[in-house]
């Protein structure tokens, strides 16, 4: 399930039913910081990156322009993904939406993506402690 919290509030709410969760990080960049005195290539991790977060949902006028349209107002809100055990992933970030294709004989779905400026996973404490009553 995805939480949102909007710009300005102090609690979470339930967002919308996700399809699907993208990875919450990736592989820091490398520098080489090799010398002419070693024999092989040495390297220390650069910065990681924060990668944009993209969640597919399915289409409904309330999943689209009630619950998820309102984050999309140019403002950093606050999201929670909360797995079946209890952890989360924090994303905090700008929100855009759209409907996805649509053919014949499938789902219509939607995708919400959020730009990120912080992502963080959390544990089954820190989710609860976000979420008291809700999870």
């Amino acid at each position: 399930m995805l939480w949102g919290k909007k710009h300005g509030t102090n609690a979470y709410a339930e967002l919308v039913e996700i399809k699907d969760v993208p990875e919450s990080g990736s592989e820091p960049e490398t520098i080489e910081v090799t010398t002419l005195k070693m024999k092989k290539k040495a390297y220390i991790p650069g910065r990681q990156d924060s990668p944009t977060q993209s969640f597919t949902y399915n289409y409904t006028e309330a999943n689209y322009h009630t619950k998820v349209k309102p984050y999309c107002d140019g403002n950093v809100h606050e999201f929670l993904v909360v797995f079946p055990d209890g952890t989360s992933t924090y994303i905090k970030g700008k929100a855009n939406t759209y409907k996805n294709a649509v053919s014949l004989n499938s789902a219509v779905e939607a995708t919400l993506v959020i730009t990120t400026e912080e992502i963080d996973d959390k544990t089954k404490t820190e989710t609860t402690a976000l979420l008291p009553e809700q999870v």
